[in-house]
Formats: C-alpha cells, sequence, structure tokens
C-alpha cells in the first residue's frame, strides 16, 4: 500500500487514539542506563505533533526486548505487553496501533501478527486463580486494532552476517565473557579494562565510536559515594541492567539462526524462512484485517573494490579474503574499521536476491528514482535486497547504514552532569550521506504513515 494512500483512509474521532509501538532489532533494549536504541526520536516526535494537530492523538510507547533471543521468544514477549496494556486499560477499545519494527524488530512483528491469528483461546495476564484470578485477553482484539506496520531495514529473507558470525561462535563466546566479567568486577576500573581487551584484540577499533558507546555504558556502572545516593543507585541499576543484558545474550544466542540468510532447519519459526505459500497466508492476514505496511531500506557506503560475480565470503583462514586487504582507498577513507569489517561480513555469503536473482530495483526516498541493488549491497548489517518486502514497488530506498536510521548517525554530547559523554553515537561510520534532513524525512514519513486524520 502507497504511503500517501494509506494515510488518508483511516479517519477516527478525537477521542481515539494512535498507540505508535517501537520495537528495537538484534540489541533489544530500549535503553541501557542512558543509552537509548532510537535516540532523538522522541524530541523530534514531538514537533511533528505540533505541527499536525488535525491527526489523531498519537502516543509513543518503546518496547524492550530480549537481546539475541529466538524470534518465537521475542515475538512472545511483544505479545506479553500488548497483552498487559489491553488487560490494563492502556489501550482502549477504541484505540488503534502501529508497530514499528527496525532489523530483527520486524521479524518479531511478522511472527506476532502470525500467532495472534491462529490463536485460539484467551491469553491469561495479571492475576493468579479465584479472587485474583487473571484477566483473559483476546487475541482478536489486539489483532483487529493494529491497522499499521512499518518495517525499517528488516531482514525479511536474513542476512549473510548472521551466516558468518555464527561460524564464529567460540570466538564471539570469548569476548562475551570478557565483558560479564568486566561488569561484574565493579571494583576495578572497567573502562581501562576494556580498553586494554579492545587495543590487545584489534587495536584498529581503538577509536570507533562503538568503542565510545561501550566505555559509556561501562562509565555508567562505576559508583561514585561522593556524588551522593541517587548516583550511586543509578550506577548499581546501570550494572544490573548492563550485567542482565549481557547475560541474556550469553545464554541465548538463538536470533542468530533466525536471521542467517540460510536456514540451518527445516522447521525455522523464523519469518525470514517462511515459505512463498507461507507470505502469502501472512499477507492474506493483513489485509484480511486491514494492516497496511509501509517499508524502508537502508544501503551504505561500499568500501570494497569486489572483483566481478560472487563475492567470496571473509574467511578468516584466508587472509586474501579480509576487508583491509581489498578495500578502495579513496572510498573507505572515510569510514572505521568497524563498519568495514561489518560490510564485508555481510557482503559475502548464501544471500542471493529473492527471487534468486542477480539483482533489483528499487525507488529512492528523496529522489524518487529507480535504483538496482546486487546481492552484496548492504547496510553493514542487513543485505539490502532482503529489505525488499512485502512491498518492494513501495520500498523506500535509504542512503544509510543499519544504525544512522535509528538515530545513531552522528556524535551527540550526554547532558550536563551525565557520567557518559555521548548520548549517540556513529556506530557504524559509513560515509553514506545520512544527515538530520534524512532522518528527519525518514521519521516524518512514518509519523505520516502511522497516525491518521481525525475523523471530520
Amino acid at each position: 500500500m502507497a504511503m500517501n494512500e494509506a494515510s488518508d483512509d483511516l479517519g477516527v474521532s478525537s477521542n481515539n487514539r494512535m498507540h505508535v509501538v517501537l520495537i528495537p532489532g538484534f540489541a533489544g533494549f530500549d535503553a541501557l542506563g542512558q543509552l537509548e536504541y532510537y535516540a532523538g526520536v522522541t524530541p523530534l516526535f514531538r514537533r511533528w505533533q505540533e505541527k499536525h494537530r488535525d491527526r489523531a492523538t498519537a502516543v509513543l510507547h518503546y518496547f524492550d526486548n530480549f537481546p539475541t533471543a529466538a524470534v518465537v521468544t521475542r515475538s512472545e514477549r511483544l505479545s506479553q505487553y500488548l497483552v498487559k496494556r489491553f488487560a490494563r486499560g492502556e489501550f482502549s477499545s477504541d484505540d488503534r496501533i502501529a508497530l514499528v519494527g527496525h532489523s530483527t524488530g520486524g521479524l518479531d512483528i511478522r511472527l506476532l501478527l502470525w500467532h495472534l491469528a491462529q490463536l485460539a483461546k484467551p491469553v491469561l495476564t495479571d492475576g493468579g486463580r479465584g479472587k485474583n484470578k487473571a484477566v483473559e485477553v483476546d487475541p482478536r482484539e489486539i489483532l483487529k486494532r493494529v491497522d499499521r506496520v512499518v518495517f525499517i531495514s528488516v531482514p525479511q529473507w536474513g542476512t549473510n552476517i548472521a551466516d558468518w558470525v555464527r561460524t564464529y561462535g567460540t570466538e564471539r563466546k570469548v569476548v562475551v565473557a570478557q565483558l560479564r566479567a568486566a561488569v561484574a568486577a565493579s571494583q576495578l576500573p572497567l573502562v581501562d579494562a576494556f580498553e586494554h581487551l579492545i587495543s590487545s584484540a584489534a587495536a584498529a577499533l581503538a577509536n570507533t565510536d562503538v568503542l565510545f558507546a561501550v566505555q559509556d555504558a561501562l562509565r555508567e556502572t562505576e559508583e561514585d559515594t561522593t556524588k551522593g545516593p541517587m548516583h550511586t543507585a543509578q550506577a548499581q541499576e546501570a550494572a544490573s541492567l548492563l550485567g542482565l543484558w549481557l547475560r541474556h545474550i550469553a545464554t541465548d544466542f538463538s536470533a542468530i539462526d533466525d536471521l542467517a540468510a540460510q536456514s540451518s532447519s527445516d522447521n525455522s519459526a523464523s519469518p525470514a524462512h517462511f515459505t512463498p505459500v507461507q507470505r502469502k497466508q501472512e499477507q492474506a492476514i493483513w489485509k484480511r484485517h486491514g494492516i497496511q505496511t509501509l517499508s524502508f531500506a537502508t544501503i551504505g557506503n561500499n568500501p570494497f573494490d569486489f572483483p566481478k560475480g560472487a563475492i567470496p565470503r571473509w574467511d578468516l583462514l584466508k587472509p586474501w579474503t579480509y576487508p583491509e586487504f581489498n578495500k578502495d582507498k579513496k572510498r573507505a577513507a572515510e569510514t572505521d574499521a568497524f563498519y568495514r569489517m561489518c560490510y564485508r561480513a555481510c557482503a559475502g555469503g548464501p544471500f542471493k536476491c529473492p527471487p534468486h536473482s542477480d539483482t533489483l530495483v528499487v525507488r529512492g526516498l528523496r529522489s524518487g528514482e529507480p535504483r538496482e541493488i546486487a546481492a552484496w549491497d548492504n547496510d553493514g548489517i542487513v543485505n539490502t535486497a532482503s529489505m525488499l518486502w512485502p512491498n518492494q514497488e513501495e520500498t523506500l530506498l535509504v542512503d544509510g547504514d543499519h544504525m544512522d536510521v535509528v538515530g545513531h548517525y552522528k556524535r551527540v554530547r550526554a547532558i550536563q552532569g551525565s557520567d557518559r559523554e555521548f548520548q549517540a553515537y556513529d556506530l557504524l561510520k559509513s560515509h553514506s550521506g545520512f544527515i538530520s534532513a534524512t532522518f528527519d524525512e525518514v521519521w516524518t514519513s512514518i509519523f505520516d504513515f502511522c497516525v491518521p486524520v481525525k475523523a471530520s
């Protein structure tokens, strides 16, 4: 459904509200300490509301999920979140819902809607037996109130980087274990310890924004009794949140299989691995319930001089496949090592442009001009061609990397008095041309699509 068409045909009264729920990707969190997943969206939303008083009353919600857990687990948690909102009256019977998912969050939404359409029994929440009997919520009551779904950089067909990461599971576990040890050792200078870990493992990462983000997260966990009891409590909370987040990652990393371009199971529950028949069925569910979708695809700057034909997989045992071996010096000059590593891991692998073609064509968000997309094109995390579903013709292509589009495209200083140095980062320094005006345009388009004009 075209964005302009969709935003005009749903009218609601002035008493109804549109609940816009932002669902995070692979990392799962809404906020880790003061680090926000969707950075800068709230102030933009408030400015949008001021300019669009003819629109329905909108409420912005931030949902936090389990990081790296299987999509079936993540979608169940999202279901529980929505059920509780209904049971507690936060969502009224006349309200409507828009679900906005970035990356893995889009797969969480797809599986949620798939399961809600098949549930026959009420879902129980907030209670037990006897006088405290649990509240029953009919899953159909949720499904029929979901009007809009927005997919942002979603690996609808999987992504090569997931296939690459699961190949090196031992190395990943070592890094996570060392991070957990650093957080647990609260009496140690955590920032210094982590700097040593990074410099000893890969000196090239020393000046990346990813390092700054981790440093800030660790800095927030360090207690300083001279700053008063509130600071101590906040440091303890930050340490607990970070420790729990890392524990989740160490315990359940199943999402990597769900995100892979090549399924390791014939019975995968991941929507990325749905058959053509299942995809038609889920689209039929959306149509039956009046759910309209809008998709954004992101494409990062290619810092490499790839040979013609298929891109070889990055193999740690083959130095000639390493990112620094075949980078284009001019194009790579403005990127950082972390982005090049991610881009290279995503470029080579089993992913093919669906339906197994060499290239696809999509129109640009700003120019409207058609662009040809190759299988190896990506945004540093997800192959761009994988994002062109369910509506390739209407998908809007954004020049930017995977984290630009959720607000991490430049460093933003933290508020005065904060323990952290920055509040937002250029997490994947891709030099793709993404600027504040692009961020505003993307999210204005999202709010325009999600929130209808009031009925006259």
